[in-house]
């Protein structure tokens, strides 16, 4: 357990952390940072809680991937915490709470379980952020993954959320495929790249799941900012060989891990059969050259959502916006979102 800690040794805690984030007294208004393991779905599960204000409305942070675990790029968030605190969760297959729990990790037997699992988990996160930061309720924001596994948890526990913010926000994984190769072949065809467009062509006829025809659009997906973001997690891992333990290790197994387990849940996506309609406040803040969860997909699907409240904001950027560009994301927090947690 940490409480107002240095960044650099909460992110540093890891196997020597108490199961649990022991509650103490802290003066109103006081910062918050401080990382452990608490119980979770039966398992212990890392979470991060960092801000500048605890009476500042919280938000709860589901990551992408999936096992896109945040816990090693906390500095991200320091442009949330002035106006937010930001609770971070890896989630069960994830970052360090695979490291605690290893390949054995239960609940992941198969995709709809591990969904349905990672669903019951989010709102107990939401419950203990609650009672740990005395809320009301809470904002939830998902990123990509993330963000489709925060319309399953609004969904069906909308009482514990101030609102929906979905950023990368995926919507179909057919729509999602078309775009991308529409895109894919509009660069290739400007730039003359005959590979690409032959890529394309001689994988048009293979399932949207294969990964032949997944990487063939592969080279113009990606903005010139999500490359730099990129490299966030390259300096985290290193360079060849791949780490065989650790932090780093953790966080490339549990990737593994997650990703074969929930690979076919992102491939049967479509956010529209989950019903269009939203009991609580619904936005979605997507970079402009969002490529990996296209943006055209994501504001037509927002149009077609009903919901108290809603608005589809764009930003410069691409897949990670909010990070990238985290000055216009939160300033989209600020100006939507956060009047409706501080009435």
């Amino acid at each position: 357990m940490t409480t107002n800690m240095t960044r650099r040794r909460a992110v540093g805690l890891i196997a020597t952390a108490p199961t649990l984030l022991w509650k103490q007294s802290r003066a109103a208004g006081a910062a918050v940072d401080e990382t452990g393991f608490v119980p979770i779905g039966g398992i212990d599960q890392w979470i991060g809680i960092q801000g500048r204000d605890s009476r500042n409305p919280a938000i709860l942070y589901l990551h992408g991937g999936p096992g896109e675990a945040q816990s090693p790029f906390l500095k991200e968030f320091i442009p949330w915490e002035s106006d937010f605190t930001v609770v971070n969760w890896d989630q069960r297959g994830s970052g360090r709470t695979y490291g605690r729990n290893g390949p054995s990790t239960p609940g992941m037997s198969t995709p709809e379980m591990a969904l349905e699992r990672l669903a019951q988990d989010a709102r107990e996160v939401a419950q203990y952020a609650c009672r740990r930061l005395s809320k009301k309720k809470i904002i939830l924001v998902g990123q990509s993954w993330g963000a489709g596994l925060g319309l399953h948890v609004v969904k069906r526990w909308p009482e514990l959320f101030y609102a929906f913010v979905g950023t990368g926000q995926p919507v179909s994984w057919h729509l999602k495929i078309e775009s991308q190769e529409r895109w894919a072949r509009e660069q290739a065809t400007a730039a003359g790249d005959q590979e690409s467009l032959k890529a394309l062509s001689d994988t048009a006829s293979l399932p949207e799941s294969d990964r032949r025809r997944i990487m063939a659009s592969g080279k113009y997906r990606m903005s010139p900012s999500d490359l730099e973001y990129i490299k966030v997690y390259e300096k985290f891992v290193g360079p060849p060989p791949l780490p065989t333990h650790g932090d780093a290790a953790d966080w490339l197994a549990g990737g593994r891990f997650t990703g074969e387990k929930l690979a076919p849940i992102e491939y049967s996506l479509d956010a529209r059969k989950l019903g269009l309609d939203f009991s609580i406040p619904f936005f979605v803040i997507q970079g402009r050259d969002d490529h990996i969860a296209p943006f055209e997909v994501a504001r037509a699907y927002v149009a077609e959502v009903r919901a108290p409240k809603k608005a589809f904001i764009a930003i410069d950027g691409g897949h990670w916006a909010c990070f990238t560009n985290a000055t216009a994301f939160v300033e989209a927090l600020r100006q939507h979102v956060r009047p409706l947690a501080v009435r």
